[in-house]
């Protein structure tokens, strides 16, 4: 038989909309259940962090800004 879990507000013990949230901070990571009263400025700050970013493929060969030896180079003549 299935049982239904019901997460409650670790502030105030509500049971609706409760969210949970896995905060890590100063390299200490906890769980924490809150209602939409009590978890505002957890969302808020979670709004204003990005999504991490993916690493650019390196790119093989020269660069449009390649090198040019000295003794090669024109001067504009």
């Amino acid at each position: 038989m299935a049982k239904e879990v019901i997460s409650r507000c670790d502030k105030c013990g509500a049971s609706e909309d409760v969210q949970e949230f896995t905060i890590t901070y100063g390299g200490e990571t906890k769980e924490v259940d809150v209602c939409p009263e009590h978890g505002g400025p957890v969302l808020e700050l979670f709004e204003l962090g990005t999504e991490p970013q993916p690493t650019p493929a390196r790119r093989k060969g020269r660069t449009a800004h390649a090198v040019v030896p000295i003794e090669d180079w024109q001067g504009g003549q």
